[in-house]
């Protein structure tokens, strides 16, 4: 009989953890609440001017300044072009990696296309000034050329301006969309590719019959998340964008606030940014494809048993090189330039200066911290999730209104750039305190924000998956929670959340974006003294600084990756895996 109550009071309180729903809901409403805060600083900061132009109306706003209508317009440009570049550019190059999967070379192009995720905004910047500067690999190229024919040859012009800020964006978001489209490819049945070798189909037909099939349903989700990222980008904006002829609303706010101490101008721009932001969560929220652009679960790619390529055109194969070509330039030889340059230029001075040792410290501080608190946040709303879908059959109206209050609570912080939050509290916080003096803290709250929204999306589809087969042992052997979690959920979930960790540390020592209205003399973080000794022409120190950035943010991921390792190294005990072993009786696991 007591056996049977501990299973009823399991059954009842849902399984383990069971004061993390109330905790989950805590943190969600606690998002909604900084997020109100934020606005409401922001509305009573506008209110307070002399000339409350907020509440013109958003039309009259836009044609009676002609700095935010110009804006608003650049940002627009840009995002629009990077999005089309990036997606015409990505989907010709999945294809081609798909087809050619057991070519020499590609599992490094396929690592280079993970490694883009964790570069920093700040070093790829500083790779793509190596190669297409005018003291870059083109350039140098292009001298060397023109000393040897009797003629010269024009070389780049400045590399400055928009389609630098272009060619950024394709850097970072092309390998995104491949990493999305080239596991879809590639899981297409065998049966298809058999049939296609039996018919005869053509590169084209086989394109239009079997591979558009497979991708056209992620193409949409996609070029909103990419437009999403190029239209809040500010560190390539302002690295690369030239000067006031390239920005967004982002590096307006910026400038209007540690450059003209407008404040006045960055409300209105922070609002006008919390309105496009709003405009793009609706759209991801209301469609159930748009939903699909961050994957639910890691999988990982597997090559394909049957060699898909049915056309066996020697045209082909040359095209196929060629793409090959391309992202071979586009990735790996921005990368292999600055590292090139950073090695031959004077490490010694960057790594004898004091100020970087304290930049280094302080981006590793903010980082780690960072990544813990994500992760525990991440684990503990995937938690929630998965226990307000505990009844799978069917959801009670207040359990569909809980999961959609934490979705979009949670999306919220994805569509708001840190530069909004960082505005938000710098504007709340001015008269309260030293916000210079706080600012490690503040830059910890915005990277918190930043990575919780991609990792809670990354682990809750395995999360809820996970807990969901395990459930009957956890009844059945009255399992507690140090053993459920040592045994059940580590050796499933550690990888991911090793994962999740070491993505969010790489993400928290690149981010060049609060960090860039908190920065002083007593606080720097990496990509902070990265950007100033390129705004000063130090480009021998810049070019090292980057790649000890790059090494140290390659370093941080890696060291996620051991840890899930680590993680899930235990035995486990989840269906999938061997028996129970025979100590482990029903009803008598206790810790």
């Amino acid at each position: 009989m007591t056996q049977y109550n501990e299973i009823r009071s399991y059954h009842v309180n849902g399984g383990q953890f069971n004061r993390l729903p109330l905790t989950g809901i805590a943190i969600v409403i606690g998002l909604w609440g900084v997020l109100a805060i934020a606005l409401i600083a922001l509305l009573q900061a506008a209110t307070t001017f002399d000339q409350p132009r907020l509440f013109l109306g958003l039309y009259d706003i836009l044609i009676s300044d002609n700095r935010i209508a110009y804006a608003l317009q650049s940002a627009l440009i840009q995002a629009t072009l990077s999005t089309l570049c990036s997606v015409l550019i990505a989907i010709p190059l999945s294809l081609v990696m798909a087809r050619r999967y057991h070519w020499f070379g590609m599992p490094f192009l396929r690592i280079m296309t993970g490694l883009a995720f964790v570069i920093p905004t700040t070093v790829a910047a500083s790779g793509l000034l190596a190669v297409w500067g005018r003291q870059g690999v083109i350039n140098h190229l292009i001298a060397a050329v023109s000393a040897i024919l009797p003629f010269p040859i024009m070389e780049l012009p400045s590399f400055f301006g928009l389609k630098a800020v272009v060619l950024a964006h394709i850097f970072f978001n092309a390998p995104l969309i491949i990493r999305i489209l080239l596991p879809r490819l590639l899981s297409v049945p065998e049966t298809h590719w058999r049939l296609a070798r039996m018919t005869g189909m053509t590169a084209r037909d086989q394109f239009r019959f079997i591979e558009w099939p497979s991708i056209k349903a992620m193409i949409l989700p996609m070029m909103v998340l990419v437009f999403l990222f190029c239209f809040s980008s500010f560190a390539l904006v302002l690295m690369l964008g030239g000067g006031p002829a390239v920005t967004t609303l982002e590096v307006e706010i910026y400038s209007a606030i540690r450059i003209a101490y407008d404040f006045h101008l960055a409300v209105i721009l922070t609002l006008l940014q919390i309105a496009v932001a709003m405009i793009m969560l609706l759209i991801m929220v209301s469609h159930p494809i748009m939903r699909q652009a961050m994957p639910q679960s890691i999988s990982a790619i597997n090559p394909p048993s049957v060699y898909i390529l049915v056309s066996p055109s020697v045209s082909l194969k040359i095209f196929d090189f060629i793409q090959i070509g391309i992202l071979a330039i586009l990735l790996v030889l921005p990368i292999l330039a600055l590292i090139l340059r950073g090695i031959s230029s004077d490490m010694i001075s960057v790594l004898t200066a004091p100020s970087f040792w304290q930049a280094l410290v302080n981006s590793l501080s903010i980082a780690l911290a960072s990544a813990i608190c994500v992760t525990g946040l991440a684990v503990i709303l995937a938690e929630t999730r998965y226990r307000c879908e505990s009844n799978r059959h069917q959801l009670s109206r207040w359990q569909q209104m809980i999961i959609l209050f934490l979705e979009s609570g949670v999306m919220m912080t994805l569509v708001i750039p840190s530069i909004v939050m960082g505005t938000a509290m710098f504007i709340l916080l001015r008269h309260l305190s030293n916000v210079f003096v706080i600012a490690p803290y503040l830059v910890l709250f915005a990277n918190i924000l930043m990575g919780l929204p991609v990792s809670y999306r990354l682990i809750s589809g395995k999360w809820i998956i996970a807990r969901r087969q395990d459930h009957h042992i956890r009844l059945a052997y009255g399992i507690s929670r140090m053993t459920n979690l040592r045994f059940l959920i580590l050796p499933v979930m550690g990888r991911d959340i090793g994962l999740i960790f070491g993505m969010v540390a790489a993400m928290s020592m690149g981010d060049l974006g609060v960090i860039a209205l908190f920065s002083s003399s007593d606080f720097e973080t990496l990509p902070w003294l990265l950007y100033q000794q390129a705004g000063r022409y130090r480009t021998d120190e810049a070019a090292a600084t980057a790649v000890l950035l790059m090494a140290v943010t390659v370093l941080v991921f890696i060291m996620g990756y051991v840890i899930g390792r680590w993680l899930s190294s235990a035995p486990s005990l989840a269906p999938s895996s061997a028996p129970f072993p025979a100590s482990l009786t029903p009803f008598g696991a206790r810790d």
